[in-house]
């Protein structure tokens, strides 16, 4: 998925075929309950950040994460 750490494969950004399993993934790192991980605030500038997902889609992740169901 990141490849050195600071870079995502084109087929996990937005618009590649691997996408959804970014945006999957998204909703188990913020429901997990390991304190590594940080705060939400911690979790939401990560996955913007250097995971690269849009607000929209960190807003479904979190709600999904929230309701349990996508929109």
């Amino acid at each position: 998925m990141i490849k050195d750490k600071t870079t995502v494969k084109a087929e996990y950004k937005v618009g590649g075929k691997n996408r959804q399993h970014i945006l999957d993934k998204a909703v188990e790192f913020i429901t997990a309950k390991n304190p590594k991980f940080g705060t939400q605030s911690d979790r939401h500038h990560f996955l913007l950040d250097k995971v690269g997902l849009t607000e929209t889609e960190y807003l479904l992740c979190l709600n999904t994460a929230t309701n349990g169901s996508w929109c």
